[in-house]
């Protein structure tokens, strides 16, 4: 009786709600509800070989494997999920999103020799203001699902580029230019590695890093993941 009390007023005082649509929920599969799980629009792109994320790289950089979890679109409940964990405070969503994206990767055969995970990072002025990077968040659950080590200051910004949105293409790149340098190169030496960011739009910003990693660690091997992608990039 007393535990049927105290699960009553832990369900009020606790609410549960799915992280994409905000529904109360009773249980839920890393925060998102059943009804979001089943409308979420999953390339399913980790189970391929050859994919159009990875084809995104070739001839630009050397990429093992690439993949991303699913299509971004305008509008939908997926990119308001990403807007709360990247700009409203919401860092938990991405781990949890990290997480559920890592145990896929785990069930794919093409990630079981990954060695290291390594986030995209902010510039710090940039990670002050907002409080914590994202894509630290994302990696962390990833890496963890994996089993394997993340290193979060391998890499880092040279300088606080402005925001990629509503770039032109040209402009992307420019803007990306010499953008990063690593830092840990002891630790990224004859290891596999997973380089994490949040969103894929141009390809830029992930282009711009693998290839400064493999400049200075030219004995490893790189792997992408980003939890979205957008169409548009896809088709171009």
């Amino acid at each position: 009786m007393l535990g049927n009390i105290w699960s009553a007023v832990s369900s009020l005082l606790y609410r549960r709600q799915c992280m994409a649509c905000g529904e109360d929920i009773d249980a839920a599969h890393h925060g998102i509800c059943i009804n979001c799980r089943y409308r979420i629009p999953l390339t399913k792109y980790w189970l391929e070989e050859d994919n159009p994320v990875k084809e995104l790289f070739a001839g630009l950089v050397p990429v093992v494997h690439a993949s991303s979890m699913f299509f971004f679109s305008e509008g939908s409940v997926w990119r308001t999920l990403i807007h709360r964990f990247k700009y409203g405070g919401r860092w938990a969503i991405a781990r949890n999103m990290g997480a559920w994206y890592g145990a896929e990767l785990r069930d794919s055969a093409l990630y079981d020799d990954i060695d290291l995970v390594v986030p995209v990072p902010l510039h710090p002025l940039k990670r002050m203001r907002r409080g914590y990077n994202q894509s630290y968040y994302l990696a962390e659950g990833i890496a963890k699902a994996l089993g394997v080590e993340l290193c979060g200051n391998a890499i880092r910004r040279r300088r606080n580029n402005p925001s990629q949105a509503r770039r032109r293409v040209s402009e992307r790149w420019a803007n990306v230019d010499r953008l990063f340098v690593v830092r840990r190169s002891d630790k990224l030496r004859g290891r596999h590695i997973l380089v994490v960011d949040d969103v894929l739009t141009s390809g830029a910003t992930l282009t711009s890093c693998i290839s400064t990693i493999v400049e200075a660690v030219p004995d490893c091997r790189i792997s992408v993941a980003t939890l979205a992608v957008t169409r548009r990039i896809l088709r171009e």
